[in-house]
């Protein structure tokens, strides 16, 4: 039975190879698609029990510094710590050059991120030096950069440049991403810009994931009728708020896979549809030779999911090797997609749809042919 259905494929090359790589590629888009929405799903190194506080008007407006005794004094919150997004530029503009570089406070950094791991000397060392930085593994692997190493980093957004001086290598094992950028002196910067007193965020532990909604409240209703009102957030919806700029791209995501996946099922269907109105004398014959209509409905079921599997395979190694390049390209401006990748969900994903479309789109073609009378389809020419 197997021998025949897939002698009957390739009866009409042409039209199997068609098919094949409409389907391919409608899962190729269908894997990417996927893989993106895994990558907001995931959010990595982010954790339940952390909170966002940033000015209520945009992300690019800081906050005043005397927030941060007044958001310590929060019930629930068992450390704080600050990021000012730096930027500036690194030996030049180009994307491969670009990395997260943070200003922060580094007495309160690890209470807030425990699992960045960094030898005791080395963070005594960090602290010590105001013009000391330290980098993840991982950065510091791309670059050969060494204990005692000199970089220098030119501004952009603050008008001033840093010279800096590497102290510390931290590591974290759950968030590879993490490890892509650099932490240095919050009062180094401070200093440079005449101490204007200014913070970009605020960055909450909260003692269980339980009260991150009352800490939430809380501080926003602190400063509710301040002049410089904030919006609190967890660290998940921190991460997400800057893919989600452009746009609500989970449901139009969705709907263009959705899309996808309907387009590739008619057009599946009609050519199974065709094969087997273009054999309706063979199906005479064989039932004539004793085929049950069981064994002829089988038969052309086996084809439609031959056609859908082995499109989805060939689509799904496209889509393995692409994204793969794509993720390294994409992770220089946003870290997170270094997630970016063909997840077990993704392959699920693929694998499922191309046998749903083989076995849907053959289904109809399947019965009609199984039904057909032995005299009809004699005389049919």
């Amino acid at each position: 039975m197997l021998k025949l259905a897939l002698r009957n494929l390739l009866r009409n090359k042409l039209r199997t190879i068609l098919t094949l790589l409409s389907l391919v590629s409608a899962l190729v888009l269908l894997c990417f698609l996927t893989a993106f929405l895994d990558v907001l799903a995931t959010t990595e190194g982010s954790a339940d029990n952390r909170v966002v506080v940033r000015s209520a008007v945009s992300l690019a407006m800081p906050l005043p510094e005397a927030y941060w005794q007044r958001l310590k004094t929060l019930e629930h919150v068992q450390g704080i710590t600050t990021f000012n997004w730096y930027q500036g530029i690194f030996k030049n503009d180009r994307p491969e050059n670009f990395f997260p570089r943070f200003s922060t406070d580094p007495d309160s950094l690890f209470e807030v991120y425990p699992e960045y791991k960094i030898s005791e000397a080395e963070k005594a060392a960090w602290k010590a030096e105001r013009t000391a930085f330290i980098a993840g593994k991982t950065l510091a692997d791309k670059y050969h950069w060494k204990i005692g190493d000199q970089i220098f980093i030119k501004g952009d957004i603050y008008p001033v440049d840093v010279n800096l001086t590497l102290r510390g290598i931290f590591t974290a094992a759950d968030a590879p991403s993490a490890e892509k950028q650099i932490f240095f002196h919050r009062k180094y910067l401070e200093e440079a810009l005449g101490n204007p007193g200014l913070v970009g965020t605020y960055f909450l532990k909260i003692d269980s994931p339980q009260n991150v909604t009352k800490v939430i409240k809380a501080a926003e209703a602190m400063f509710t009728n301040a002049e410089f009102q904030v919006r609190a957030e967890t660290e998940k919806a921190f991460q997400l708020s800057f893919l989600e700029m452009i746009g609500n791209i989970r449901l139009l995501f969705g709907a263009i896979g959705l899309a996808v996946v309907i387009s590739i099922f008619f057009i599946s269907a009609n050519t199974m549809a065709m094969a087997a109105r273009e054999r309706t004398t063979e199906v005479g014959v064989l039932k004539t030779l004793g085929f049950r209509n069981g064994q002829v409905l089988s038969l052309v079921i086996i084809e439609s999911v031959a056609v859908g599997l082995l499109g989805a395979l060939v689509g799904l190694a496209i889509s393995a090797l692409s994204i793969r390049g794509i993720s390294s390209a994409l992770e220089k401006v946003f870290p997170i997609f270094g997630t970016f990748k063909m997840t077990p969900h993704t392959w699920a994903v693929g694998l499922g749809v191309g046998l749903l479309i083989g076995v849907l789109s053959g289904l109809i073609p399947a019965i009609n042919a199984s039904r057909v009378n032995i005299a009809t389809a004699l005389r049919r020419v």
